[in-house]
């Protein structure tokens, strides 16, 4: 596949990272545990949660390791609920680092309530799947480490960026996505 094709398995940035042992032998022992690992790819399930390819620092490579199964440091765990928001919404995405974003500091904002602070790694962005092509349901997922360790999956409007030299104040809480489609072709 060319570049820029979307597909159900892509390849994300290199990271470095540590996936939970329990993950590793099918949440029957390895709890508290950690292995190093290299993350290097995405799988899109729908009706799954976000899930990557990895390898480890001993040589194996694992399929299908979930989101709440990696993090940046050995961490307690957070539940799958805070660590995720939604399930993959199709077969059809694609990878990117957002050079914008790039090591950016954010707040992200969980199920909880609760304010995590933690640092941008890349984009999934999503295609040809129900709510993720919807003027008001964009649901991109921003692949987010936090200061804790865990990684964690956000949409947009869960995300309070920070950069002190430009970004500061209050988002409106009036503020509403918008729910018009444009296009000039469809205008009468």
């Amino acid at each position: 596949m060319g570049a820029g094709t979307m597909s159900f398995w892509v390849d994300t940035p290199y990271v470095t990272a540590y996936v939970r042992n329990e993950f590793l032998y099918d949440q029957q022992s390895g709890h508290g545990e950690f292995t190093e690992c290299t993350v290097f790819g995405f799988r899109a399930e729908p009706m799954r949660v976000p899930m990557f390819q990895i390898m480890t620092a001993q040589g194996a490579q694992w399929a299908r390791i979930p989101i709440h199964a990696l993090c940046s440091k050995p961490c307690d765990p957070i539940p799958l609920q805070v660590a995720c928001w939604w399930d993959s919404f199709s077969r059809f995405c694609e990878v990117r680092e957002v050079q914008f974003l790039r090591n950016h500091r954010v707040q992200a904002i969980g199920r909880d309530g609760a304010k995590r602070p933690g640092v941008y790694l890349f984009t999934v962005f999503w295609a040809n799947g129900g709510w993720s092509e919807i003027s008001d349901q964009s649901k991109d997922h921003h692949i987010i480490a936090l200061d804790g360790g865990q990684w964690i999956a956000y949409p947009n409007n869960r995300l309070l960026w920070v950069d002190p030299s430009w970004i500061g104040g209050d988002v409106p809480r009036d503020w509403k996505s918008p729910s018009t489609s444009y296009s000039v072709e469809a205008m009468p």
